[in-house]
């Protein structure tokens, strides 16, 4: 392969690199470790770009020049602003280096996870620069709208996406969902490949809500204020600077001031789909 330096783009990928969209950005994988293309297309070949789609970034992964065996626990990525406004992402037996506008990143490692791992630092760097979010959450979608649910551990994102695909709704994602404002006003939602088995279409934002458990489910309202504080902490900061942080809390700002804020509190039973499906079909569209 040929050489990356300091994260700058190269003229372009190598035949057959693979190529994924998500949420609308297209990014090209470039591994030298060719035992990576099976478990690479097992995570993301639902979300394969078609071949007319140009791609918007590129990820040259390399191997290290000591292999090591991968953590068998995956911590979060540690973000350190770098030279020349580049930005260093290190983890567990990993390190990369992400170009200036974030549209190349130079990847040391083995496995699977660092690309992973840093392919969700240039999505959310990617939303972030269209005034959208990368959101730790459960999204559910019914008739082309999505109501998002984000919560602490525990707080029942999994089951309740279980809960509405056995009423037989659509997840769009129960574990990071992208959101973004359209031109003329509104917001979208993407689901992306992490715990997500098959490729849903996107859909029209309109709602966000906290979660919370009781014997009968029920829709409550709640405040912006409330709902921002625990969207805020479940959102992944792409910039680890006070202008990233307060892109982030602006970017809260505008989608909660445009969407429906909510609690859901429900039971561990049909009744929790059958709130939230009534709530969607009464929501009008932004």
């Amino acid at each position: 392969m040929r050489a990356v330096n300091r994260g700058d783009p190269l003229a372009g990928p190598r035949d057959g690199a693979l190529r994924i969209t998500l949420a609308g950005w297209t990014v090209s994988l470039d591994v030298e470790e060719e035992a990576l293309a099976s478990p690479l297309r097992r995570v993301f070949g639902a979300f394969l770009a078609p071949d007319a789609v140009a791609s918007d970034a590129r990820l040259v992964m390399r191997t290290p020049s000591t292999p090591t065996a991968p953590p068998t626990v995956q911590e979060l990525p540690r973000l350190e602003p770098g030279d020349s406004g580049t930005l260093r992402v290190e983890g567990s037996e990993y390190s990369a280096v992400l170009s200036q506008d974030r549209s190349h990143a130079d990847v040391t490692g083995s496995g699977r996870y660092p690309v992973e791992n840093v392919i969700k630092v240039m999505l959310a760097s990617a939303l972030a620069k269209r005034g959208g979010l990368l959101i730790h959450g459960v999204g559910l979608v019914h008739e082309g709208r999505t109501a998002l649910f984000v919560g602490h551990s525990g707080a029942g994102k999994s089951t309740l996406g279980g809960l509405w695909r056995e009423a037989g709704g659509v997840v769009l994602a129960d574990e990071l969902v992208a959101v973004w404002p359209v031109h003329g006003g509104g917001w979208r939602a993407s689901g992306t490949p992490w715990n997500v088995p098959i490729r849903t279409a996107e859909a029209t934002l309109v709602a966000v809500g906290t979660l919370g458990w009781d014997a009968a489910s029920r829709w409550e309202t709640q405040g912006a204020g409330e709902v921002a504080r625990v969207l805020l902490l479940n959102a992944l900061l792409p910039e680890p600077t006070a202008a990233g942080r307060g892109a982030l809390v602006g970017a809260a700002g505008r989608v909660l001031s445009s969407v429906e804020t909510a609690r859901l509190v429900f039971a561990r039973d049909a009744s929790a789909a059958d709130v939230v499906r009534s709530r969607l079909d009464a929501v009008v569209r932004p």
